[in-house]
């Protein structure tokens, strides 16, 4: 293990390869009498025309070598090599490694290194460490050439942030055969430009070997697939042209795979070559023939395009924000975010849980652009942590609406500013193009969301949409202190549809009926309620109480004041009934509208007012 040039690499220094799942294959020679210097002009001609910066003779030596045959290089100082082994492992826990562009960087258990007998002395196919670097009094050069696994390679460089020339080749697949081939051309090279003189003995550790099964080749499947005929004897001119081994049968021929070609997995594969070869120009414009059918929309397409449709016919414009956000802030309803294990920034940490912080966004840099009209949607995906297994994703639609409102023939020319009854608006006709029917509406609890620990929904204006005990949709107006936070210019409304309940809900078959033949009848209602009673409960008990002649209900005005009692509010209701076969007499109506007066009296505790 000491010195003594001329003495075989194999006995000078020793290789071990604790991981070779990481590190299939790992060779090393030695280079003796090196005389570090100043690389020749055509070689530094060269490496200046392809990008490479060049440092010295050795190290540029390293570089030309990647270059020319795609393997990447590294060269040690071996007198600073402790101990004349190396070892390939990972990383142990609180280990770093000074890297060659002068970074200290930590080292966490999944990193590949090399390493000495006491520390990491290089990032496995990533970047070499400092401290065994090339200088000038360098006599003797260890020079490693590996392959290293792709994934592991690129898991390891976005980690740690480090891409280099090498990784970008490593983790993109190498040729397992080309480690040897790099050491023979870098000693000769080192021995015509650095004066080195090679050692005997070249460690080459394969820790496993992975042999490349054959693929099996139809000369009458390509025949099929291109179109084209092309005669079998090019086909094999060329697959040989390209490196295979091929063997002719009478129908298949069997083609192993050069070790360089990791690219070529599969029949299609060696096809694409056959007439990459042949010539793409030398296949004629033919139509197509035989059975053509239409393509066919899928079912959860059809629907999200259903949903796109009505939100754009309600006048928003679709926006489209980022699946990313920041880890460790919740969105409203609050929930577990799915991180990622590999962020490429803080601020795109995890994937979002709901749809309503992104249009946020898009209203406060609108209003940051004085752009004070905005009213959006978007549909998307939103994602949140399962109970073990993969996280749940599901569809959401969401819905901003800021600033003033100028859609509708009876809207004043600058419009009305936007508000919680214009989104109730769209989220009705949305539930409408999509058939649900049956759903009620009942005010939220806003103290449950937050944004950022923050409250989100304004405390008094905040509702929901349900059907069966499910909530299909939660809308509401942002909180005051949200809206300042933000710098909006107006108070903004904001609504979440779960996509997921609300297509399920939806009806498949849309009925119609003929226009009416005989006319309505119309009867406004004034009753006096406590202001805890629910319209909506009003509304459900007015149509249960009617019956089937019962068209419209309409809730046309609300006062709260004298002579209303304190605490009490006066809702007034125009009734619209029609028979469907005969014209609804007076009589008829007064005796649904009795019934209706004695069921709010008896049930609602409410106080009819002339």
């Amino acid at each position: 293990r000491g010195g003594g040039a001329g003495r075989d690499a194999r006995r000078r220094v020793s290789v071990v390869v604790d991981d070779p799942e990481g590190c299939p294959r790992f060779t090393a020679t030695v280079i003796d009498d090196v005389q570090v210097g100043v690389s020749p002009a055509w070689m530094r001609r060269r490496l200046d025309a392809a990008g490479v910066r060049p440092i010295n003779n050795v190290v540029d030596i390293t570089n030309y070598v990647m270059l020319e045959m795609g393997q990447p290089m590294h060269a040690f100082d071996l007198a600073r090599i402790s101990g004349g082994r190396l070892t390939v492992r990972r990383a142990r826990p609180g280990e770093a490694l000074v890297t060659l562009d002068g970074t200290p960087r930590a080292l966490d258990e999944q990193a590949l290194v090399v390493a000495d007998d006491t520390h990491p002395v290089s990032l496995a196919g990533i970047i070499g460490g400092q401290d065994t670097e090339i200088a000038a009094a360098t006599a003797t050069v260890l020079l490693e050439a590996a392959y290293w696994d792709p994934p592991t390679i690129g898991r390891t460089s976005r980690r740690l942030g480090v891409r280099t020339e090498a990784s970008a080749r490593f983790e993109r697949g190498a040729d397992p055969a080309g480690p040897g081939l790099a050491q023979r051309r870098a000693g000769l090279l080192l021995a015509e430009v650095a004066r080195g003189r090679a050692a005997p003995g070249m460690i080459d550790v394969f820790a496993r070997r992975r042999p490349r099964a054959p693929i099996r080749f139809r000369p009458s499947r390509a025949t099929t697939v291109l179109g084209i005929e092309v005669p079998r004897a090019e086909m094999i001119r060329t697959l040989r042209a390209l490196g295979c081994e091929v063997t002719p049968g009478a129908a298949v021929l069997t083609v192993r795979l050069p070790t360089y070609r990791p690219d070529l997995a599969g029949e299609e594969d060696l096809i694409e070559e056959v007439i990459r070869i042949h010539g793409y120009d030398r296949v004629p414009l033919t139509l197509p023939r035989g059975v053509t059918a239409p393509g066919t929309v899928s079912a959860p397409v059809a629907a999200e395009r259903r949903v796109r449709g009505a939100l754009i016919r309600a006048g928003l414009t679709e926006a489209l924000t980022l699946t990313l956000v920041p880890a460790g802030s919740a969105a409203p309803p609050d929930g577990d975010q799915v991180r990622l294990l590999n962020p490429l920034t803080a601020e795109h940490a995890a994937l979002r849980t709901s749809l309503l912080p992104g249009l946020l966004r898009v209203l406060a840099l609108n209003a940051s652009r004085r752009q004070h009209d905005v009213h959006c949607f978007e549909v998307g995906r939103v994602w949140r942590r399962s109970n073990g297994g993969r996280p749940e994703e599901r569809r959401a639609a969401g819905i901003a609406v800021m600033g003033r409102w100028r859609w509708g023939w009876n809207v004043a020319a600058d419009g009305v500013l936007a508000d919680l009854y214009h989104l109730r608006a769209m989220l009705d006709a949305l539930l409408e193009e999509l058939g649900v029917a049956g759903y009620g509406v009942a005010a939220g609890t806003p103290a449950a969301f937050q944004w950022n620990g923050a409250a989100w929904w304004h405390p008094g204006r905040f509702g929901e949409l349900s059907l069966d005990g499910h909530v299909l949709a939660r809308f509401g107006e942002l909180h005051p202190e949200v809206v300042e936070r933000e710098r909006l210019p107006h108070r903004a409304c904001l609504a979440e549809v779960d996509l997921e309940m609300v297509l399920a809900a939806a009806g498949s078959i849309r009925t119609y009926r003929g226009l009416p033949r005989y006319p309505e009848v119309e009867r406004d209602l004034a009753v006096v309620l406590p202001e805890a009673f629910a319209a909506s409960a009003i509304e459900r008990l007015i149509r249960e109480t009617a019956g089937p002649l019962l068209e419209a209900v309409e809730l046309f005005d609300v006062y709260a004041g004298p002579p209303v009692p304190p605490g009490h509010r006066n809702l007034g209701y125009r009734l619209r009934f029609r028979a469907p076969d005969r014209t609804l007499t007076a009589p008829e109506a007064e005796e649904i509208m009795a019934r209706i007066r004695t069921a709010l009296e008896n049930q609602a505790g409410g106080r009819l007012r002339a």
